[in-house]
């Protein structure tokens, strides 16, 4: 009976260190933000779009980031209606660019950023969205 308890105090005792020790994920993460300008918004002057409208205007664009390579697509991020995004990432080079929605161009993107642990990347993006 003594083994027993013993070997369950044993089992109990690994059991409670077992979540003292972060042993499954070493990744060291980065964030990237930025404002994501787009002008014209509107075709007629004052601009004076809605919440709902804003959601989907902004909804319809996304930035797109790549790996060093951009052979794959590493992560696509919101940009809220107040134009602006963000989001971590783990540390490494990577291509930041946007889905081209619509006439969309921008002279800012596509950029290689390099995100490096304890730094925030801000990268702002102006785009023309040809809107006459």
């Amino acid at each position: 009976m003594k083994k027993i308890l013993f070997l369950i105090s044993i089992i109990f005792t690994i059991v409670l260190l077992s979540g003292c020790f972060n042993v499954g994920d070493s990744t060291v993460l980065a964030t990237i933000n930025g404002k994501f300008v787009i002008e014209p918004m509107c075709t007629v002057e004052p601009c004076d779009l809605t919440p709902k409208e804003l959601e989907t205007f902004y909804g319809a664009r996304k930035i797109i980031i790549y790996t060093a390579d951009t052979s794959e697509v590493v992560q696509r991020v919101a940009i809220s209606i107040d134009g602006t995004y963000g989001t971590n990432l783990p540390v490494g080079k990577y291509v930041v660019d946007i889905n081209y929605y619509g006439d969309d161009l921008s002279p800012d993107v596509p950029i290689e950023v390099e995100l490096i642990s304890g730094f925030v990347t801000t990268l702002n993006i102006n785009i023309d969205s040809h809107l006459q």
